[in-house]
């Protein structure tokens, strides 16, 4: 599965089909263990990626993330950004 910060600066979540979340959603990414992964609307408590450790996950280009802190330094410019 694919998650990755593009250049629009869309948080974009590819398993086959491709989920797109603008910047300023209200999206909190949660860690849990020192290896996995959770994304949770604020708003609405959905589930937007259930826990999933970070070796299943994939750069645009498909490369898995190396570390969880590689992805969380790939995502935090999405969450980083403020208005």
């Amino acid at each position: 599965m694919k998650l990755y910060v593009d250049t629009t600066g869309e948080l974009v979540l590819d398993n086959g089909w491709e989920y797109r979340y603008p910047a300023f959603s209200e999206i909190q990414r949660i860690k849990i263990d020192s290896d996995y992964l959770r994304l949770e609307s604020i708003a609405t408590n959905r589930i937007l990626l259930d826990t999933t450790i970070y070796s299943d996950l994939e750069t645009s280009g498909g490369t898995p993330y190396a570390s969880f802190a590689a992805l969380k330094t790939a995502l935090d410019s999405y969450f980083d950004d403020v208005a």
